[in-house]
């Protein structure tokens, strides 16, 4: 079993698809006025426009990034430059080693040195 895909639900497609081409550092695979994607490794990372209606409150889906320690600290950075503020900052407590972000449409996300935990 694997994770083919994942997708938020978004209400402004060109800032965030703005936010995801800044922060992951590549142009998405895909890119449409109601569907866009990343691909991240394996997984496909989508966008969808909330064009029914829908009232979107918070965040569904957390995506988790894990990076090599060395590059975490530029990931957090260029996703902070592209607009991301810190949710919860666990990069220091060993039980955690990651910190959570939310893009600048509220969309949460993880980047963690995940390896430590095996």
């Amino acid at each position: 079993m694997r994770i083919r895909s994942m997708y938020f639900k978004v209400a402004e497609m060109e800032a965030e698809l703005a936010f995801w081409q800044a922060f992951l550092d590549r142009k998405p695979l895909k890119r449409g006025s109601h569907w866009s994607e990343f691909l991240v490794g394996e997984t496909r990372l989508g966008m969808l426009l909330n064009d029914f209606g829908e009232e979107l409150q918070g965040c569904a889906a957390v995506p988790v990034f894990e990076l090599a320690p060395e590059r975490l600290s530029a990931a957090v950075s260029r996703a902070e430059e592209a607009g991301a503020t810190v949710v919860l900052d666990g990069l220091a407590n060993p039980q955690m080693n990651s910190i959570v972000l939310a893009s600048s449409g509220g969309n949460e996300f993880e980047l963690c040195h995940c390896a430590v935990h095996g």
